[in-house]
This record gives C-alpha cells, structure tokens and sequence, in this order.
C-alpha cells in the first residue's frame, strides 16, 4: 500500500510552468511540488481528445486517469462503454481511462488536473503517469 504525504512546503505558479506543452487548440502548463505534478488545461473551442491528440498518444481512447477542477467553460466526456458526461465551471471530476473528450461552445475549457495530466500529449504517452 503507497501512503501519499507531504513533507514540505512548495509553492509555484503557473503564470511561470515547470513545463507548457502547446498542441493544436491547448495549452499545458505543468508545475511539480515536490512528488507531485499539477497542470493546468486550457483546451480551445473545437478541440477534441480523438482528433487533437489521439495522433500524439497512440491509442484508439484517452487511457489516462483524470482527477481535476473545472474553472471556466464546458467539456463533454464519453467512455468506451457510450456513457457521457458535461463538465462545467465549478464541477470536480474523475474520469478513468477509456474515454474521448471535446470541448463544447464557444468558450475554452479551462481546469486544474492533479492525476492524468503530468504525461498528457507526451508522444506515445499511452497513458503512462510521469513526472514532468
């Protein structure tokens, strides 16, 4: 069994990332405080997981774990099994591996990540978790 603790203070912002990653239509911005990594997505209107990055990640869904926090906008979540799902401002999420995603209207989806978005659009991440 793996306890998670924090064991000291850290602080950074993301107006000065760690990491940015700017694929088609998004924005990543990762910061890692001590073991952990946390990312902000601003996902453009129009972009969509099976269209967008579906090239870079090499799987047929997204196969990575989502642990995050809706700031601004609106996304739609479908899982391989046809189950669907909105997300918007406000809105805590999970979603587990197996999914497309796609941001709706005309105002960009912005969210904070603390699972799945350290190795998000990491060529041929496939969904492996890493710290940036």
């Amino acid at each position: 069994m793996t306890i998670n603790c924090v064991t000291a203070m850290a602080v950074k912002s993301f107006d000065v990332p760690d990491r940015k990653r700017c694929p088609d239509k998004a924005e990543f911005d990762l910061c890692t405080v001590n073991d952990y990594s946390v990312a902000r997505l601003i996902l453009g209107p129009g972009w969509r997981w099976s269209a967008d990055t579906k090239p870079y990640e090499q799987t047929d869904v997204c196969l990575h774990h989502h642990l995050g926090f809706c700031v601004s906008g609106a996304m739609e979540v479908e899982t391989s099994e046809g189950l669907r799902s909105m997300i918007h401002a406000n809105d805590t999420y999970a979603i587990p591996p197996g999914h497309d995603e796609w941001v709706v209207g005309e105002e960009p989806f912005v969210a904070v990540e603390f699972l799945g978005a350290a190795s998000f659009v990491r060529r041929a991440g496939r969904g492996v978790h890493a710290r940036i």
